[in-house]
């Protein structure tokens, strides 16, 4: 079995492998399409890579205040359920009471929607609130928070890992299946880099939510995709079924597993390994514990599965991935996984 682990900082391999090119000149090849997509002159350096969010200090410094803020929500919410009324409608002041950004994440947390503001969240600070105003303070200061910041370098992570993928493949048209894609931003972005490149990447986003589907096929027109993007609304049986038909290259699934219980999720991840073709990649994620994760889970009302890299390690390797590399973005609370279906695991049955 190969199992490699990699940091999210480009140059830095903890395994000490010399298989492939190193993770600094991935992410330079693809800061450098980024840059100059986006008009950028491009001076190369030794430090080139994706532009995450490092912001640690001013959220370490207020993990007691989100602390007093966690356990008197958990006290409210705990007081209701014993007198058997419904959950206060504001979890706090200070989030969504005077947050209409942090409103609607907590309204939709755990959704599509919530990750696309989370993704977008300067074009929707302007949306939610005016400038200046207390509000926009409030939604600025919990959209930087150290979990909202992870996931929007998860976002560049898998996306530098796709890219990098699909050049390394000897063909010009790829096909590539998202599942619980929501808005597919990722996979999108990607998609309009490359083609850009004389690469065709044919997008298949499966999703059981139909207004995440017309958003991403929206989204896609506007990048000047749009006949590059098909949508089925379905479930992950259909997926299932779908990605044994058409043999994709690459199965992305960034999400879903920080909702599966282990077993759940190795049977899907088992599943999704039988219908890749040899060589097949398969791309997923996992949250890691960290001290914001019963803020999120009490104030934010969202609830998900923590891991750590080990144990998302042994799913992959449970459900019959022989080689895959464990990545994770700069902060540490996200980690991706990136599985190919090698030969020998063609024999395999689970």
């Amino acid at each position: 079995m190969s199992v490699q682990v990699y940091a999210g900082y480009p140059g830095y391999d903890v395994s000490n492998s010399d298989r492939g090119p190193s993770l600094a000149s991935r992410s330079a090849d693809v800061d450098r399409m980024a840059q100059r997509d986006a008009g950028f002159r491009f001076v190369a350096t030794q430090s080139d890579h994706p532009r995450y969010e490092l912001r640690r200090w001013p959220h370490l410094m207020a993990a007691p205040f989100l602390g007093v803020l966690t356990v008197w929500t958990m006290m409210k919410k705990t007081v209701c359920r014993m007198l058997g009324i419904a959950a206060p409608r504001v979890n706090s002041l200070f989030f969504d009471g005077l947050g209409p950004g942090t409103k609607a994440v907590k309204e939709c947390a755990g959704q599509w929607k919530a990750l696309d503001i989370i993704y977008n969240h300067r074009f929707y600070k302007q949306k939610f609130a005016a400038r200046g105003s207390v509000a926009g303070w409030i939604d600025g200061f919990w959209s930087g928070m150290l979990n909202c910041q992870a996931v929007r370098n998860r976002l560049r992570l898998a996306e530098m890992e796709i890219k990098h993928a699909i050049l390394e493949m000897a063909t010009d048209d790829v096909r590539v299946i998202s599942l619980a894609a929501g808005s597919a931003q990722g996979v999108i972005e990607v998609a309009k880099e490359l083609k850009q490149r004389g690469i065709r990447v044919s997008l298949l986003l499966i999703d059981i939510e139909p207004r995440a589907l017309a958003y991403a096929q929206n989204l896609a027109r506007t990048n000047g995709i749009g006949d590059q993007v098909e949508v089925l609304a379905g479930d992950v049986r259909k997926s299932i079924r779908v990605i044994h038909d058409r043999r994709p290259d690459i199965v992305e699934m960034i999400g879903l597993l920080d909702y599966l219980p282990d077993l759940m999720a190795i049977r899907l991840i088992s599943a999704i390994r039988r219908g890749l073709p040899d060589e097949g990649l398969f791309l997923t994620a996992n949250i890691y514990k960290n001290f914001e994760r019963h803020f999120v889970k009490w104030v934010m009302n969202w609830d998900m599965i923590y891991r750590n890299a080990t144990s998302l390690g042994n799913i992959l390797a449970s459900a019959g991935f022989q080689d895959f590399r464990l990545v994770a973005e700069p902060l540490g609370i996200h980690g991706i996984a990136i599985a190919r279906k090698s030969p020998a695991e063609m024999g395999q049955v689970r």
